[in-house]
This record gives structure tokens, C-alpha cells and sequence, in this order.
């Protein structure tokens, strides 16, 4: 008994010293920092004088950027023989406050799937049905715990009665299993597999996104069941260029690749590129007009433009 009571006020004091560390090493990594932002908000406020105004809110918070991102490479904190850090790598290992304690924005983004699916409908997206089906589903998103596929073909069945979704969809390119004769269950699962893929690169652009706005420890999550990201930004202190980051639209395009290997894509390749050498002579027109040939053939078949 004594043996084991022994034991556990080892590990009470194992676990004191642990913890211990962990904070003197935070204290390490505060005060220098702590030291430059004090200095930042010193130059921020002989810059933007006295005066209370809104554009001098504006100045402030601009100057103050402009000071810590002036000394963000510059070495506060050296550990000797081992590492140096500037005040950029001390901001990424403090432990950062949340958005009870520190503030700072938060924000809900849904991706837009209506737009989506107009681009994968083509010239079909004017149907009637088609355009009812999605505005029932965005009103129907307000109020529901589904996802906006399921919601949209759920709408397009009521309306369209023994119409297929394939009709809208069969000739998509990035749909390429998708038939006039598939149903509406393997349409559905396709569309939402393809608005999965959306909804994930949209998610790792935004965090790219978000990283550049040099925000510490910022939280972004997936809700994939609803096609949510939900965004933390603890002690951001400019919210309009966050929210002009955020809210940035870039466009979205599917294009069909081809690998070196594919049947007929090297020798195509190959002799468009003796066609287009500037050395031929006049006797070799007949592999000019055969490379040619080739290269219009294969850019027929898959779709690209290959210039001779």
C-alpha cells in the first residue's frame, strides 16, 4: 500500500513539473512578444493623433499592421545552441485565446450548390422545372437539417412527375456516367458526390485564404452533411478585409486531362510537333500534312485545340 501511494505522488509531481514547464515556456514566448505590441500601439497612436473619428479608428488599426508586420521576422527570444525565434514564429506557438476572451469574428458560410448545378445543367438549366426545383430547395434549406441535393431532387420530382433528372443532366461532361435511361437515385448520389468534391476544395481554398490574413490559430470546420464551413478568427482587428477575403467568388472549371500514355495522345502529340518545326523542307509536306492530319483528328476526339 505504501509502495503504491509512493507511486502515485511520483506521478502527481511528474505531472506538476510538466505542467510547470508548459508555463514558463508560454511566459518565454509572451513577454517578448507582449514587449513589441506595446511598442506597436505606442507608434499606432502618434500616428493617428488625437482624433476620434472613424478614419482615425482606420489609421490606427492600419498603422498598428504595419508595425507588426514590419518586425514579424525580427529575433526576440533565443534559446542558446538551440533555435531563435522572431515574433512571427512566437505568435504561432502561444497558446491563443478564444473568441470568449480575446473576440473577434465569427462567421457561417454555405456553399452556393444552385449555381452549381446550373453549370453541370448546361443549356438545361433554363427548364422550367429545373429553376422551380431550385428556388423550392433554397427555400427549403432556411428550415431544414438535409443537404441541398437531396432537397433539390426531392423538389424536381414533385414538379416534373415522370420526367427524369437525367434529362437535365445526360450531357455533362463531368457527369460522365449519367445516361438518358439512368434514374433518379444514381443521378442524385453522382450530383452529390460531385457537390461533395466542391464543397471540400472550396473548404481547403478557404482556409489558404484565411492564412493569409495572418490570423493565429484561426478555427475552420466542415459541416459536410450540410455544406457548411463555419469560421473562427480569434483577435482579428479588421473585419471588413476579412470579410472581403471571405466573401472573394473564384470561378470554378472542370476540364477533362489526358496522360502522356493514353492511346494516341504521344503520337499525336509527336508529330504536331514535327509539323510544327520551322527546318522542314518542302519534300517532307507529305508528314506535314499527315502530322496535321493527326493533330485535328486528335483534337476532335478529345475536345482540345492543338496549333500547327
Amino acid at each position: 500500500m505504501i509502495h503504491i501511494t509512493m507511486q502515485g505522488k511520483g506521478l502527481v509531481k511528474l505531472f506538476l513539473i510538466l505542467i510547470s514547464s508548459v508555463c514558463l515556456l508560454q511566459f518565454a514566448y509572451f513577454i517578448p512578444t507582449n514587449r513589441v505590441e506595446n511598442a506597436a500601439e505606442e507608434y499606432a497612436m502618434k500616428f493617428a493623433g488625437t482624433n476620434t473619428d472613424a478614419s482615425a479608428n482606420k489609421e490606427y488599426k492600419m498603422a498598428k499592421a504595419k508595425y507588426l508586420d514590419s518586425v514579424s521576422g525580427l529575433k526576440l527570444f533565443t534559446i542558446p545552441m538551440i533555435k531563435s525565434y522572431t515574433y512571427s514564429d512566437l505568435k504561432k506557438q502561444q497558446l491563443a485565446l478564444g473568441l470568449d476572451l480575446k473576440g473577434g469574428m465569427s462567421a457561417v458560410l454555405q456553399v452556393d450548390l444552385a449555381d452549381f448545378l446550373k453549370s453541370l445543367a448546361g443549356r438545361n438549366a433554363n427548364n422550367a422545372d429545373f429553376q422551380k426545383a431550385l428556388d423550392n430547395a433554397n427555400q427549403a434549406l432556411k428550415s431544414s437539417q438535409s443537404d441541398y441535393i437531396t432537397l433539390f431532387s426531392d423538389e424536381f420530382r414533385k414538379l416534373a412527375g415522370n420526367d427524369k433528372l437525367a434529362r437535365i443532366f445526360a450531357r455533362s461532361e463531368t457527369l460522365g456516367e449519367i445516361n438518358t435511361a439512368s434514374d433518379d437515385g444514381v443521378v442524385t448520389r453522382l450530383l452529390r458526390q460531385k457537390a461533395n468534391e466542391t464543397v471540400k476544395l472550396t473548404f481547403e481554398r478557404l482556409k489558404k485564404r484565411i492564412d493569409k490574413l495572418g490570423v493565429a490559430q484561426p478555427n475552420v470546420s466542415l459541416d459536410p452533411n450540410r455544406d457548411i464551413i463555419i469560421v473562427e478568427m480569434p483577435g482579428i482587428d479588421n473585419p471588413a478585409r476579412a470579410r472581403q477575403f471571405l466573401q472573394a467568388s473564384a470561378k470554378l472549371e472542370f476540364w477533362e486531362t489526358f496522360r502522356y500514355s493514353d492511346p494516341g495522345i504521344s503520337q499525336a502529340l509527336q508529330l504536331a510537333d514535327v509539323a510544327s518545326n520551322s527546318g522542314l523542307s518542302s519534300s517532307d509536306s507529305s508528314s506535314i500534312s499527315i502530322a496535321s492530319e493527326c493533330a485535328i483528328t486528335f483534337s476532335e476526339k478529345f475536345k482540345i485545340h492543338v496549333v500547327i
